[in-house]
């Protein structure tokens, strides 16, 4: 009598195979987004946000302090602290073009991995080791390189990273971040990292909206890797972003996340079970999207980068909207550009 082969280690296979025949129970084509794409929309948005596991706001009209200015090429750099929706504080940079008197657009600068935060995206060099090597390799100065073009940016520190790393300062502790300790004690109550994350960038939004000169100029969100998974999610939740980029983040979670195995702050419970990347950025149709990656982007794989467009294109297309997505496969590696970016946002928040 022959006895089978004894497969012992196929869970991974069999998790990567139940997401091949899953339906997505809130894709735009499983759940008539094709029909009634406003309704869909309305719908889909919720289950996000469920998803995300918002938690409730205790601070509606948040205390904030500016703790110091300095001049940088091209602009200042304002360093401010603020309330969150929790009570806690908010780090960010505002970075204010020279001669500046009213914006004609407001720019979200959102960071991604790293020890140093949102410090590189607002072009803070204070000599510390790896700054110049990460600088260098993911080009992450892009806040800073935004203002200096006229736009008035905001770069804030994600929980987690940097001045709010729950280890201490990256550099002596040795733990780079922290996300993957609030993620694995987030979904025990119901709500995600990222989660947390969009909703403090929410609230700052309406911090930004309550400010003299820039309560309805245009508001655009950039980011590279983890930060175009914010500025992902952030869109797609709120259309108070008037347009968005994310860099070096778009393809098929299948092929992202599902395959290969990637900080836990990426895994959001139960949303391949209702979403696809393409099902996300829908979210922010009509609005501009633009979207990049390269051939040598192992967080943004490009032959999934190719696949998920195509069919977020599609979609664009159904809406009649389909000069407003965008995409860019550039040389290089998992770093952010502008030569798309900067006459995007230069056409659709300033033109």
């Amino acid at each position: 009598m022959r006895h089978p082969k004894l497969n012992l280690r196929s869970t991974v296979a069999l998790l990567n195979e139940l997401n091949e025949t899953m339906p997505r129970l809130m894709g735009y084509e499983e759940a008539g987004g094709k029909r009634d794409f406003k309704g869909w929309q309305t719908k889909a948005r919720r289950k996000l946000i469920e998803l995300l596991g918002f938690l409730p706001v205790k601070v509606r009209n948040p205390k904030s302090r500016l703790l110091g200015t300095e001049n940088d090429r091209g602009f200042v750099r304002e360093k401010w602290v603020m309330e969150s929706p929790f009570g806690d504080h908010i780090l960010f940079y505002r970075l204010v073009p020279d001669g500046m008197d009213k914006p004609a657009a407001v720019l979200l600068a959102l960071h991604g991995h790293g020890k140093f935060g949102a410090d590189l995206v607002a072009g803070v060099m204070e000599g510390r080791p790896g700054q110049k090597e990460e600088l260098a390799m993911f080009k992450y100065d892009y806040g800073a390189q935004f203002a200096r073009r006229g736009y008035l940016v905001y770069a804030p520190c994600h929980r987690g990273f940097n001045q709010r790393n729950d280890h201490g300062d990256p550099l002596e502790s040795g733990v780079s971040a922290s996300c993957i300790d609030i993620n694995s004690r987030a979904i025990l109550l119901g709500t995600t990292d990222v989660g947390l994350r969009v909703q403090d960038i929410m609230h700052l939004i309406g911090w930004i909206r309550r400010r003299r000169g820039e309560k309805t100029v245009p508001l655009g969100c950039v980011g590279l890797s983890g930060g175009g998974h914010t500025t992902e999610l952030l869109s797609a939740v709120d259309t108070r972003i008037n347009a968005a980029c994310i860099q070096g983040y778009f393809a098929y979670w299948a092929g992202q996340i599902m395959d290969t195995t990637h900080c836990n702050c990426n895994y959001i419970p139960g949303l391949l079970r209702y979403f696809e990347q393409d099902d996300v950025c829908a979210l922010i149709c009509p609005r501009p999207l633009l979207v990049t990656t390269t051939p040598d982007d192992g967080v943004a794989p490009v032959k999934s980068f190719r696949k998920a467009y195509r069919s977020l294109k599609q979609i664009y297309r159904d809406q009649g909207a389909a000069d407003m997505l965008q995409q860019q496969i550039f040389e290089g590696g998992h770093e952010f550009s502008g030569t798309k970016a900067f006459p995007f946002f230069d056409k659709y928040l300033r033109g």
